[in-house]
């Protein structure tokens, strides 16, 4: 009977154990994972650097005093007025933002009115030398352009690059004119310029007047050269200038040539008297082989000899023919 109530308390103790032990698990508070949240860093917004127009600025503005040289401030006033205040008012902006193409725009603003400038100075010496009938074509050409460009003007929503390809376009045909004249103008004045040499050639002027023939030879040559390199009004003053002092050389050394020979043919007429006076005097009054005071033996040597140059060896040489560079435009 002992026995078995000891038995009993033990399992009583075991229980008892048992159900502590499962209660204090079941206490004990479940663990929760921690979740780490990442903290995006914000990226700083960079403000944006100011662009520099510097050098739009400044071809604008060399465009601006091209353009006041060739008289566009004058020829076309109110729309050089108008670039002008479109310029002012985007130098004074100064926000630092791109303003290279408005700057483009003015600065062909400027060219354009440049180009017409010189295309009615142009247009104008043409008019006034009579020229327009050297090459018709172009100088009609150049009128069709000049009116086009001065009715686009007037409108001013033009982009500058149409306007200057127009005034471009009227000066250029301008140009053809007065280049094709100049050059017919420089090829006859050469030929009367060779010619004019050649008359110096025939009376020894090469000889005569070196130094001059040299100096007025060399004219020819630059002429040449200034012709070459499509500059033919410069061609055609060079052969103009060589061709009047050959004329005048040739007739001062033709002249004082003329001169001479008159002075030669009175010397030897008197030469041609005293012989026959003293032919005269022989017969009346033989001298004999007695020298003479006063009159040299007949071999005598009373001058050194000359030594003449050969003056078609001092004649220089130009070819008759020049060649040409070709039209530029400007």
């Amino acid at each position: 009977m002992k026995k078995l109530s000891l038995l009993f308390c033990v399992t009583l103790a075991v229980l008892f154990a048992s159900c502590k032990s499962t209660e204090q698990v079941a206490e004990e508070p479940a663990q929760t994972e921690t979740v780490q949240e990442e903290v995006q860093e914000e990226t700083p917004v960079q403000e944006e650097k100011p662009v520099d127009n510097g050098d739009s600025m400044s071809a604008a503005e060399a465009s601006r005093q091209a353009a006041i040289d060739a008289g566009a401030k004058d020829e076309y006033a109110l729309a050089f007025a108008a670039n002008d205040a479109a310029f002012e008012a985007l130098k004074a902006l100064d926000d630092g933002k791109d303003h290279s193409a408005e700057l483009a725009d003015i600065k062909a603003r400027y060219d354009a009115l440049a180009a017409a400038a010189k295309a009615k100075k142009l247009k104008a010496r043409i008019d006034e030398e009579g020229l327009a009938s050297n090459s018709q074509a172009d100088y009609d050409a150049g009128e069709k352009a000049l009116a086009d460009f001065d009715q686009m003007i007037a409108v001013p929503v033009t982009p500058g690059a149409t306007l200057n390809k127009k005034a471009t376009e009227a000066y250029n045909s301008y140009y053809a004119v007065y280049f094709k004249s100049y050059k017919k103008f420089a090829n006859n004045e050469r030929k009367n310029a060779i010619a004019q040499k050649k008359a110096c050639d025939a009376v020894k002027a090469q000889v005569a007047r070196k130094d001059e023939y040299k100096t007025y030879a060399g004219m020819i040559i630059k002429g040449d050269q200034q012709y070459s390199t499509s500059n033919p009004e410069g061609a055609f003053n060079s052969y103009k200038e060589a061709a009047s002092n050959f004329e005048a050389l040739a007739a001062d050394v033709s002249a004082k040539r003329a001169e001479a020979q008159k002075a030669i043919d009175e010397a030897k007429a008197k030469v041609q008297s005293v012989d026959e006076y003293a032919a005269q005097a022989d017969a009346e009054k033989p001298l004999g082989d007695e020298p003479v005071a006063g009159i040299e033996a007949e071999d005598a040597v009373l001058l050194e000899k000359d030594e003449f140059e050969n003056p078609d060896e001092k004649i220089i040489q130009i070819d008759e023919n020049v060649e040409t560079g070709k039209g530029e435009e400007r």
